[in-house]
């Protein structure tokens, strides 16, 4: 475990449990004074005041005195039992109050670490966003959908002002959305985002650091922090640059998106095929009439040709079937690094050997679009379509 991680986690221990053993320690003191009460007036009373026949309503007549709620059931008649009285309603004035400060301390320390990103968010199974660019807000809404429907809460790790990450919050109030302000590379900001418990982490060029430019190296680091963290947790980066995918591969991501990859595509086709970059931005700007999507294969499909699994997705869900995903098994990345590979490469290699992990790709994601008509469906295969917003 890196040295400032470990510093880190230590202090949070002290503070922590600084606070909690202050409350241990006031309820203990509570507790101490209101059985020495009740048996000293007990002793006191018993023989002249028939309210005080034992310890325990001693003890009763204490606690309900020093909370001064006063029910007036149980009253001391002797002047010692008075004094008694008196003693308790001071020491009880005393100690309530450092219990209820104590314990409103610790609550308003949490609620302000909570709405600055400092606090340790506890959620499982959730979905990572790290780092923060402009086409952020449309990530979180592409996702919002499916979060909602898997019960899925969303985390978000960035060096944003917590007033911007408040406000992004804000805008889906439907979400279980939290953020946490820090350098996405650090563990000890990752452990907050309990990064070893998320499904997935969507990793993005970080425009969040007003110092430091949005750059690759930065998200092959992140990379490498949280495989590190968690090596079964789906990685899906996106990259700038064409020439760092190699190196990202290597760092272990399992999804790779190219920023700006088909902008020359979408140019050339408003020349030479009007329509079609319209086309694109009806299927996968969300929120229209139509989008793609992903769905289960009915058993019933299994061993039957692609025309009759075209027919049947357009009668029961009114969904143009386009083609398949199949996953396959990936190959391993140490059989494509050679003797000459880059410095970078070496650092990579290096950095998940040294945490005991493999250079290993988990899956790869095989598409199959517009099939033969007579192409068999197996079991193996994702229906991919085009649904209508009312499916």
């Amino acid at each position: 475990m890196p040295l400032r991680r470990r510093i880190a986690r230590r202090l949070w221990q002290i503070v922590f449990w600084t606070r909690r053993n202050q409350i241990v320690k006031t309820l203990a003191a509570i507790f101490f004074v209101a059985l020495v009460a009740a048996t000293g007036v007990t002793l006191l009373e018993q023989h002249i005041n028939s309210q005080f026949r034992s310890v325990g309503q001693g003890f009763w007549w204490a606690i309900v005195t020093m909370t001064t709620v006063g029910y007036g059931d149980i009253v001391p008649g002797t002047t010692g039992g008075r004094i008694v009285a008196a003693l308790v309603m001071l020491s009880g004035v005393a100690l309530v109050s450092v219990f209820t400060a104590t314990v409103s301390s610790l609550i308003i320390t949490n609620r302000l670490k909570e709405n600055r990103g400092l606090s340790k968010i506890n959620y499982r199974n959730h979905i990572a966003i790290l780092g923060w660019s402009p086409i952020g807000a449309r990530v979180v809404s592409a996702l919002a959908e499916e979060a909602i429907h898997e019960n899925r809460s969303i985390v978000l790790v960035n060096k944003n002002d917590p007033q911007v990450n408040e406000h992004i919050c804000e805008s889906y109030k439907n979400l279980q959305i939290k953020f946490i302000t820090g350098d996405m590379t650090d563990e000890v900001i990752l452990e907050r985002a309990n990064i070893g418990y998320a499904f997935s982490v969507v990793i993005l060029p970080d425009e969040s650091d007003k110092n430091k430019p949005a750059s690759d190296e930065t998200t092959i680091l992140a990379t490498l922090s949280v495989k590190s963290m968690n090596p079964k947790v789906k990685v899906i980066a996106h990259i700038l640059q064409a020439a760092n995918e190699p190196h990202l591969r290597r760092a272990n991501a399992d999804q790779i998106v190219l920023g700006n990859k088909y902008s020359g595509y979408l140019l050339a086709s408003h020349v030479i095929a009007p329509g079609i970059p319209e086309t694109v931005d009806a299927l996968l700007e969300g929120g229209g009439k139509v989008g793609l999507a992903r769905m289960k294969i009915p058993h019933s499909l299994h061993g039957k040709p692609f025309s009759e699994a075209c027919s049947f997705f357009k009668k029961e869900y009114d969904a143009l079937l386009i083609g398949f995903i199949r996953q396959e098994q990936g190959f391993e990345l140490v059989d494509i690094l050679s003797d000459d590979y880059s410095a970078i490469d070496a650092f990579i290699k290096s950095k998940l050997e040294s945490a005991g992990k493999g250079l290993a790709k988990k899956s790869k994601t095989d598409v199959i679009l517009n099939p033969p008509a007579d192409f068999i469906v197996t079991e193996d295969l994702v229906a991919v379509v085009i649904e209508s917003a009312q499916a």
